[in-house]
């Protein structure tokens, strides 16, 4: 019995456009995983935990991600509407001034109500107020004064923690606020009181208890790292504010405090660059000096921290000349600083001597009886010449490795030779690496 010919069903929709753009797609993502493919770019635009998408209004268009992904450019009435759209400034005879915002009296009405119970010092009902007109009434006037209030009860009722995230949170949604001086002088003075817990002169009283962390009044834990975070807070948010070069100095002090030399070094060169004319210059410029003398570890370990330091103490000199009660201190530690590279010098000699490097040996220590020749290294330097003049000197050979074709020294000739090593198998670059390394027959 032969089979009907089976007939289509109407209903059934054909599914050949959807494998069409299910190809495409598999087509222009790569079918990989990688960073260059569209669907991993795709999913990066839309990680908020990476960073704040763009927005409308930044963007200046408002159609979806197809239409802007097939017509990248604007259509010319989103354009126009965009070059019509006014602006929050308006120019006086006094320069740029904000608007004036559109009067509320609901919003006013919310703001005194919440003020009066700050002022009568019902701290955790003007808590709930603020933080509900901040949240009601965000990226409004209202809104602003409310997170700047809502920072400022938290601050007197004594949670300093959440008062230190509720600052920041008002410099994240207000980067230009009215409020920067109050707020940085504020989180400065959270920074000190946890700081203030590590003094050990300090009063037992005056001491955060162990349950006063469950309270909020310091970190569960970290105090030191959260103090010094916030002091780097301060000096981000306002730079040039009257506290920047403080907190710099602070945060430095604190490193110092620790042992943490290096970074002390950095935040005391960042107060001297950042801050010339800084009442703490001076003392910072001493300190960069101290702190890099006190981290260099010997003559076998790096040593251009001896130079900065040379450096400083020059530039020292040159800004406080009128102070030569500090001077001549500054006259002690260059004197430190000559015999700390002496004895580099030597203890470098010291090893071509022992290598059997004649010619380096003795250029080394002919370099301290000619730079230091008051040293007690000059004189250990120049019973080493009198041995060294008795050695034989070594003929030195290029390594086997140097001598074949296509070799070459990236020691000597630097990236050029890295990026070109093609060259090398022609004798080009690779020639020019031996030969800077020295021909046979030549004397070490």
């Amino acid at each position: 019995m032969a089979l009907a010919h089976r007939q289509p069903d109407p209903r059934r929709r054909p599914t050949r456009g959807l494998g069409a753009v299910l190809v495409f797609l598999a087509t222009v993502s790569g079918c990989q995983t990688g960073s260059g493919s569209f669907l991993t770019a795709w999913r990066m635009s839309r990680d908020a935990s990476l960073s704040k998408g763009p927005t409308k209004d930044e963007l200046q268009d408002d159609r979806n991600l197809l239409a802007r992904w097939l017509s990248p450019k604007r259509p010319p009435s989103s354009a126009a509407t965009a070059d019509k759209a006014p602006s929050p400034l308006i120019l006086g005879s006094d320069g740029w001034k904000p608007m004036k915002p559109v009067p509320n009296p609901e919003a006013d009405a919310e703001f005194q109500a919440a003020e009066r119970l700050f002022q009568q010092g019902k701290f955790d009902d003007a808590e709930k107020a603020f933080q509900k007109l901040a949240k009601n009434r965000k990226g409004t006037p209202w809104g602003e004064r409310g997170q700047f209030y809502l920072a400022e009860t938290q601050y007197q009722s004594g949670k300093y923690v959440a008062a230190r995230d509720s600052f920041e949170q008002l410099v994240s949604d207000y980067p230009g606020t009215e409020y920067l001086e109050k707020l940085v002088s504020r989180q400065y003075a959270i920074a000190e009181r946890w700081l203030r817990q590590y003094d050990p002169d300090i009063k037992p009283e005056e001491k955060i208890a162990w349950t006063d962390h469950f309270r909020g009044k310091a970190p569960l834990i970290d105090t030191h790292g959260y103090a010094l975070d916030t002091l780097e807070k301060v000096r981000h948010h306002d730079p040039t504010g009257p506290l920047a070069d403080d907190a710099v100095l602070r945060i430095a002090d604190e490193h110092i405090k620790y042992g943490d030399y290096e970074l002390a070094s950095l935040h005391y060169d960042q107060l001297i660059t950042d801050h010339p004319k800084s009442p703490f210059l001076q003392k910072a410029q001493l300190a960069a000096i101290d702190a890099r003398i006190k981290g260099y570890l010997g003559p076998e370990y790096d040593g251009s921290g001896l130079e900065k330091s040379r450096e400083l103490i020059k530039q020292t000199m040159a800004t406080f000349p009128d102070r030569p009660a500090g001077n001549e201190k500054l006259y002690h530690t260059l004197d430190l600083i000559n015999d700390a590279e002496a004895e580099r010098s030597y203890v470098i000699g010291d090893y071509y001597r022992r290598t059997g490097k004649v010619a380096s040996a003795e250029f080394y220590f002919g370099k301290i009886r000619q730079r230091w020749p008051n040293s007690p290294w000059a004189a250990k330097a120049k019973t080493q010449l009198a041995v060294l003049a008795k050695m034989p000197r070594k003929k030195s050979l290029p390594s086997k490795i140097m001598t074949q074709p296509g070799a070459y020294d990236s020691f000597v000739t630097g990236g050029a030779n890295s990026m070109m090593g093609g060259m090398g198998g022609m004798g080009g670059m690779g020639g020019m690496g031996t030969g800077m390394m020295g021909a046979p027959g030549g004397m070490n």
